[in-house]
């Protein structure tokens, strides 16, 4: 073996090493741009090995010249598809056009042309020109980072540089041994900054991987935890959304560890002590429970959580969602009032009339019975019967009003005109329980309301406000538009509604007065939910506001 083919091998060393390390890396990570940049060096080596050692005469062979241009273009055009996959950029088909095009014209050339100096000449300096253009692209990236474009774009442009020289030297032999050897070398650095430049590539992808699942942790709606229990037991994260939440910062949880259970719910305690001492079998369910937020309200949560094990199989953490649930408890209520509503008014409209004609044939009599002399010593209690009867009557009139074949006659009225027509009225009942009657009504656009109706829900609720002040005090009617709503707003200055009754407020024949049926919040839900509107109920030990608000648009 003569010192070229020495040189040859030589410099073959590193770029077999180089090839054997991007198949390894296109095998286990599946990135196309390492096979294809695998291929286009084992191409270069091949021609290496195979032409420039002198195994083929391909000097002195049209074919063989044609075969060794063929893969020089080839290799080339390699190098620039998987840098354009690696940089993510669009690989253009005029580079096989181009590409083509240049090997057709190196096959006219090869036709006419004596020297093999000039037969290389296009071909080798196309592919240097396209290796500088390489070089630039690399030094010139900017999502690019670190060392290893620099060592990447400058070896290009040295070793595009180095073949410039080659149509001259590689008929001769006194240059072809170094230019091997710096060749090898130059290949050599630019496959190690290729390396760099990928390890790096791949580090700053983990990172933004890690920046997204870190962004959308934190600003998820739902609280997401990760709750250490081996070898100690602390809460290692708890996403920024537990502020909104509860109003505890993350800080809060991390620097109190009995926060967590201090804000469950008194009632709900035995439920979360429960599912602790069950873990991890109870993790397959989710949890339901009320938490207490830190400016006092109530919040409805459920937590579904995994466990989590160490290579040794030992339950080491919990990871899990806690998402706020409640407007669903709420609608959950809403639907289930509606549902007993639905019975109360299916029963009304089966039994009611029933009921009602002997109440009216018995009233009759017992009228008849009383002008008689012989019965005028017991007026009182006949008196006493008819008004028990009334009674009964007045409930039943209310029970039928529940019932859900009951049709409304909207028309376009204005809420503020119904209420002004019914303040005298509404005084009057006011003033003997010492209660003082305030308006405050806006201007508001007219709606489409059942006035009868709307009248009959004004009357229960006021009814309600007084009823709460048996010591006197403001009771105030307001009238507003807040976003695309109009809002009745009744609020009185009573001690509040217990919160065993708020949970339920609105089931028929719940009521805590002694003379109360029970069905007059019921008929305000049904009222409301026929205007398609929906009743809200602030409370605590100053006063209830019920706010009703009507839907309204444009």
């Amino acid at each position: 073996m003569d010192i070229i083919q020495l040189s040859v091998v030589g410099s073959s060393i590193g770029t077999i090493s180089i090839i054997l390390i991007y198949m390894y890396l296109y095998v286990v990570y599946h990135e196309r741009y390492m096979g294809i940049w695998a291929a286009s060096w084992l191409i270069l080596l091949s021609r290496y090995l195979i032409f420039d050692t002198g195994l083929l005469p391909w000097r002195q062979s049209d074919l063989g010249l044609a075969i060794y241009q063929l893969m020089i273009f080839i290799s080339v055009l390699m190098f620039v598809w998987g840098t354009h996959i690696f940089i993510n950029k669009p690989f253009s088909k005029w580079w096989i056009y181009g590409t083509i095009g240049v090997i057709a014209i190196s096959t006219v050339l090869n036709t006419f042309l004596m020297s093999l100096t000039f037969k290389l000449l296009l071909p080798i300096y196309i592919c240097c020109f396209v290796g500088i253009w390489l070089g630039f692209i690399f030094l010139h990236q900017t999502n690019l980072q670190g060392l290893g474009r620099h060592i990447t774009g400058y070896s290009y442009i040295s070793w595009s540089l180095l073949n410039l020289t080659a149509p001259f030297t590689i008929g001769g032999f006194s240059f072809l041994p170094l230019a091997y050897s710096l060749g090898g070398i130059l290949r050599l650095t630019i496959a190690v900054g290729t390396l760099l430049l990928y390890f790096e590539k791949t580090r700053i992808d983990l990172l933004n991987k890690e920046m997204q699942y870190r962004l959308l942790a934190e600003n998820a709606i739902d609280i997401i935890y990760h709750y250490q229990l081996l070898p100690k037991q602390q809460l290692e994260y708890i996403s920024p959304s537990v502020s909104l939440v509860t109003g505890y910062t993350p800080e809060e949880f991390y620097s109190n560890k009995s926060l967590i259970s201090s804000i469950i719910h008194p009632d709900d305690r035995s439920l979360t002590d429960s599912f602790t001492a069950k873990l991890p079998d109870s993790t397959t369910l989710p949890l339901t429970f009320r938490l207490l937020c830190k400016d006092s309200s109530v919040l409805w949560v459920e937590q579904k959580c995994v466990p989590i094990y160490d290579a040794k199989g030992n339950f080491v953490a919990l990871e899990g969602i806690v998402r706020d649930i409640t407007t669903r408890k709420k609608l959950e209520q809403m639907s289930s009032l509606f549902d007993r509503m639905n019975m109360v008014g299916s029963m009304a409209a089966a039994v009611a009339h029933e009921i009602r004609n002997p109440l009216t044939t018995v009233r009759g009599y017992l009228q008849i019975l009383a002008r008689k002399e012989k019965y005028r010593p017991e007026k009182e209690k006949f008196d006493l019967m008819t008004e028990e009867i009334d009674r009964a009557n007045s409930i039943i009139r209310e029970y039928l009003s529940l019932s859900r074949e009951k049709i409304i006659d909207l028309k376009t009225s204005s809420l503020n005109h119904i209420i002004n027509a019914l303040y005298p009225l509404i005084q009057a009942d006011a003033t003997s329980f010492k209660v003082n009657v305030l308006l405050e009504l806006n201007e508001i656009p007219d709606l489409l309301l059942d006035e009868n109706e709307i009248r009959q829900l004004l009357l229960n609720l006021v009814r309600n406000g007084i009823e709460a002040m048996p010591s006197g005090g403001d009771l105030v009617l307001r009238t507003f538009r807040e976003d695309n709503y109009i809002v009745l707003s009744i609020r009185d200055h009573g001690s509040g509604i217990p919160s065993h009754v708020l949970d339920n407020l609105g089931t028929p024949f719940l009521t805590t007065k002694d003379t109360g049926t029970g069905l007059g919040l019921p008929i305000c839900y049904q009222i409301a939910h026929r205007h398609h509107a929906s009743i809200r109920v602030s409370t605590n030990d100053q006063g209830t506001t019920m706010s009703v608000y009507f839907p309204y648009t444009l």
